[in-house]
């Protein structure tokens, strides 16, 4: 069986709306939203599939339901008659929007530890090629919920401390993505990374895309504070003695909590939603999660204190794994790098923010808030 091509549809389907919606349903019941790979030279794979997700049981008549819509994508509920639900999700924005391609996504899942996140189950990546007439990838469900930032506790910052450790314990060659085949490794760039370079990049295209915002919002300090702090690392990322799978985007909307088990001091914890996940610097996804500079429902506000005990029980909890590299027992290195990712990665969020506000009035008291604490931990 071959997939329908999106123009057998009278038009391309929002994935945001209930049309999408029954959609989905429709090419579940069909068995065509998972087909098994034909070839080699197939898009559409089954790289992994967890316990709970059988292959006889991928069609059949389904419930589905929006769990949620992101900055990027629509996620999707297909909870089967016979088997345990999976989230389908649809980009809603184009494919030069996205950090990187779906397949990259896909193989990062597959080098997951048990119990970090979902379980990759098929994606697609040519809407030419997709029943749905966008890409999508599949994944095994996370049950829990978001906690908001400032409801976050130690007992939080404790277990997202290791559990982060366990993610990081799957060792890269250096920064890039993750490939599908034999060398996961394969298209990460040779020779020592220049995170200055990317940010430099960055930089210029937020100036070519976003130059009235930049102008009417006064973010050119902010740009260019960022660029200097990152500049003070340059040499620590390239000679970095180990890089790790990092998820890359690990703010609070992407961590998952269920209540503690019986006679279990922390919350039980998962992450969802790996499109950025890539080989990287460990303080990547250290800085990510909050500090100093917060707004929004993203980053979780935390005092210098608070940030001491995260780091340190990270770097306990890598211990527990095995010997932990140079760049992460010397803390105070690690400190350094998190602070250049958190002046790159708010800064980013700095502008994002500022060109959703121009159209969306609700981003506004978030880039308020965004911000004033950047410009405190910039200096400006």
């Amino acid at each position: 069986m071959s997939a329908t091509r999106p123009e057998d549809h009278p038009a391309r389907v929002d994935p945001r709306s209930e049309a999408m919606g029954e959609l989905l349903a429709e090419t579940w019941c069909s068995g065509m939203l998972v087909l098994p790979p034909r070839d080699d030279s197939s898009p559409v794979r089954l790289p992994g599939l967890h316990r709970s997700v059988l292959p006889s049981s991928l069609s059949g008549r389904a419930r589905v339901a929006l769990a949620g819509v992101g900055e990027r994508f629509a996620a999707w509920r297909v909870t089967p008659q016979l088997n345990a639900p999976v989230i389908v999700r649809v980009p809603h924005v184009a494919a030069s929007e996205l950090h990187q391609g779906l397949a990259h996504e896909i193989a990062a899942l597959t080098l997951i530890p048990d119990g970090v996140g979902p379980d990759p189950v098929a994606f697609q990546d040519d809407p030419r090629l997709s029943p749905l007439g966008h890409a999508y990838v599949v994944t095994t469900d996370i049950p829990g919920t978001a906690a908001a930032p400032t409801a976050w506790t130690q007992r939080h910052l404790s277990a997202h401390a290791a559990h982060l450790a366990l993610l990081h314990t799957i060792e890269a060659t250096g920064r890039g993505p993750v490939s599908l085949g034999a060398d996961v490794w394969a298209q990460v760039p040779p020779g020592p990374p220049s995170l200055l370079t990317e940010v430099a990049e960055e930089i210029a295209t937020w100036r070519a895309q976003h130059p009235q915002v930049l102008a009417d919002q006064q973010l050119e300090p902010f740009l260019e504070a960022a660029h200097e702090v990152v500049a003070g690392i340059e040499s620590e990322i390239a000679g970095l003695d180990q890089f790790v799978l990092a998820h890359g985007d690990l703010c609070a909307t992407n961590i998952l909590w269920e209540p503690p088990a019986d006679g279990s001091v922390l919350p039980s914890v998962r992450y969802i939603d790996f499109e950025w996940a890539q080989g990287d610097d460990p303080a990547r996804d250290l800085a990510i999660i909050g500090g100093a500079v917060h707004g929004g429902p993203w980053f979780v506000p935390m005092g210098e204190r608070q940030v001491e005990l995260f780091v340190a029980e990270y770097v306990a909890a890598r211990a527990e794994h095995g010997p932990v590299p140079n760049s992460v027992a010397d803390t105070a290195a690690l400190r350094r790098r998190m602070r250049a990712w958190t002046a790159y990665d708010r800064t980013a969020m700095l502008v994002h923010v500022a060109v959703r506000a121009t159209a969306d009035p609700s981003y506004r008291p978030i880039l308020a808030v965004l911000r004033r604490t950047l410009a405190a931990e910039l200096g400006l």
